[in-house]
């Protein structure tokens, strides 16, 4: 339990940097893509610490992962921007910042 605590703080550090530096540096479209980008990382490494700490698959956890990425995406696809403050609000909600 620890570990996933420690693993998931260290992976919500780099995720806000990277956040950071996004805010920072890109247009509305690319800024939009690299959270996608940061999103499923974040997925990435949450089934990773599932898969070596457990050996079971959560069917929960997959499903939430799923529904974010398919929020962000949908929401991509109406055109609204990144900094859209629907968008910013789901995103910190969904990915608990």
């Amino acid at each position: 339990m620890k570990r996933r605590k420690r693993a998931s703080a260290r992976s919500d550090e780099v995720g806000k940097r990277n956040l950071r530096q996004i805010r920072r540096t890109r247009p509305d479209e690319e800024r939009l893509n690299e959270m996608l980008k940061i999103c499923l990382q974040k997925v990435c490494q949450l089934q990773e610490d599932l898969e070596k700490t457990e050996n079971l698959r959560d069917p929960e956890a997959e499903g939430y992962a799923a529904c974010v990425m398919e929020t962000l995406r949908f929401l991509s696809a109406q055109g609204l921007p990144s900094d859209h403050p629907i968008v910013k609000g789901l995103t910190d909600r969904l990915l608990e910042k």
